[in-house]
């Protein structure tokens, strides 16, 4: 017998790609709330995604939905290859391209999971 909490492992990535989607105000919040550097909003999407390929065998991702999880990843390795910028700095987040384009597709993919604010981390986290 599978003992695997499947629901919780897929509502882990929809709260770690809603926080990619965020605007960057709630994302340096979230940073702020968590006493982490910007890049652990990368890490906490790449830690979200490790079952990725699992979740897809469990019928919880299609194979659009893993696709998309890997359009994002490349586009945060991009992020993470751009060494010697201000991407990874607050001023990075609200304001490189390459961050405005990781919004967008994590926006994308939320709105094909048929998903919205209700999987943003903040909203969980509020009194």
């Amino acid at each position: 017998m599978d003992d695997t909490n499947w629901e919780g492992l897929y509502g882990q990535l929809l709260t770690a790609v809603a926080l990619l989607a965020a605007p960057a105000q709630d994302q340096l919040a979230w940073l702020d709330q968590h006493a982490v550097p910007v890049d652990e909003i990368a890490l906490n999407f790449d830690d979200a995604t490790v079952m990725a390929p699992q979740l897809g065998d469990e019928g919880w991702l299609t194979p659009e939905a893993l696709s998309d999880i890997t359009q994002m990843d490349g586009l945060l390795n991009l992020l993470a290859a751009d060494k010697g910028s201000t991407v990874w700095t607050a001023q990075g987040l609200r304001t490189h391209e390459q961050w405005r384009r990781v919004r967008q597709e994590a926006e994308r993919f939320l709105q094909a999971e048929g998903e919205t604010v209700r999987a943003l981390p903040l909203a969980r986290s509020r009194p």
